[in-house]
């Protein structure tokens, strides 16, 4: 498989916009860009599945990209949003760079912890 890639990111973040969208016309899903982030941070496993889980893992990396850029709109209105920004790109990037999950991990953790 593949390194993760911007257009999966940009897939991710399309899902995650059109689902958030979806929810809000019917009343379900609604809130800040950083609380949306950290919903879809909250859906990723722990751990995170490692590369032979195929179908889990580039779940898990979608839903940290979707996560990414919801955190990144939330920093651009809001700087107190800036360290989920940051620590999510750092995880995404390590996911990227290495492929391997244990890398983003601690990353995904620290993340977590601002939320």
């Amino acid at each position: 498989m593949g390194r993760p890639t911007t257009a999966v990111a940009a897939v991710g973040l399309l899902l995650a916009l059109t689902a958030c969208q979806s929810g809000a016309a019917s009343g379900k899903v609604q809130g800040t860009d950083a609380e949306l982030a950290c919903a879809a941070l909250s859906r990723l496993p722990e751990p995170l599945p490692g590369t032979d889980d195929g179908k889990a893992f580039e779940i898990a990396v979608v839903r940290l990209a979707g996560a990414e850029e919801l955190a990144r709109a939330a920093a651009l209105t809001d700087a107190k949003s800036q360290p989920l920004a940051d620590t999510l790109r750092k995880a995404h990037d390590l996911l990227n760079v290495t492929s391997d999950p244990q890398q983003a991990e601690p990353e995904v953790k620290k993340a977590r912890t601002y939320c």
